[in-house]
């Protein structure tokens, strides 16, 4: 890849965390022209709403040509809106992300409806004590767990962002991307996480029919977020995509 000519790298943060998720990964991703992390809460700030689509849009404004993106969990889905907004993505990796998040029946390995059901209730109960339990799934059959937990914790949003919070776990239920991604024509790469609690490493076959143009890694002893678990290994998955691809 022209890795020596301009390029930004965006990071789109997943669901129940802040930009801060991205503190230490985004310090071994090297050969990037800028490194942007955006909080997408405050950036939905600036939108006409708070869902993926807007938020998606809004994104759309400030990103610039040449543009790599980084994208956990749902923030895949905001990544897939953002898609047909622009032209200035050059290759998309997804992180533990699948275009859509919930099991149907032919789209197994993903989370179950009623596991769904159960945050949402968790959450509209208990915020603090939904999003704690959403950092232990996070770090759920990692070799590190601990370490994930802990900075799942330090990285956790706040209980102000409960609106959107909400809003986005109503989004998850019935967003699905896969046309989307089906239609995609950039270079994509996936990282999955092999004990990943939430998105089964079985998803790789599943994705790659989707999209020809796709493939899937899988990081051994790696939960949901392999990028805090081992970002060395993902930040080398990444720069050897991008030198094959572009």
């Amino acid at each position: 890849m022209g890795m020596a000519s301009v390029m930004d790298c965006i990071l789109l943060h997943g669901w129940g965390v802040t930009n801060k998720v991205w503190q230490g990964f985004a310090t071994k991703l090297n050969g990037f022209d800028n490194i942007l992390t955006p909080c997408l809460y405050d950036i939905s700030k600036k939108s006409k709403g708070q869902g993926f689509r807007p938020v998606a849009k809004a994104l759309s404004k400030i990103i610039k040509q040449d543009s790599v993106v980084v994208a956990w969990s749902i923030g895949g889905l905001i990544a897939l809106r953002l898609m047909p907004l622009t032209t200035k993505i050059k290759a998309i990796i997804f992180i533990a992300s699948p275009p859509c998040f919930i099991n149907k029946k032919e789209w197994p390995n993903v989370i179950q409806k009623n596991k769904l059901d159960e945050l949402k209730n968790r959450f509209s109960e208990n915020t603090k004590g939904a999003l704690n339990h959403f950092s232990g799934l996070v770090a759920a059959g990692d070799a590190f767990s601990s370490k994930i937990n802990k900075h799942i914790r330090q990285s956790l949003a706040k209980e102000t962002q409960k609106e959107i919070l909400s809003c986005w776990l109503r989004e998850i239920e019935v967003d699905d991307q896969r046309n989307q991604f089906m239609k995609m024509e950039i270079p994509s790469n996936i990282i999955l996480g092999q004990n990943d609690a939430l998105i089964k490493p079985r998803i790789k076959n599943q994705m790659e029919a989707l999209n020809i143009n796709t493939h899937c890694v899988i990081i051994e002893n790696c939960g949901h977020a392999p990028f805090i678990s081992k970002p060395a290994e993902t930040n080398n998955i990444v720069h050897q995509f991008l030198n094959e691809s572009m």
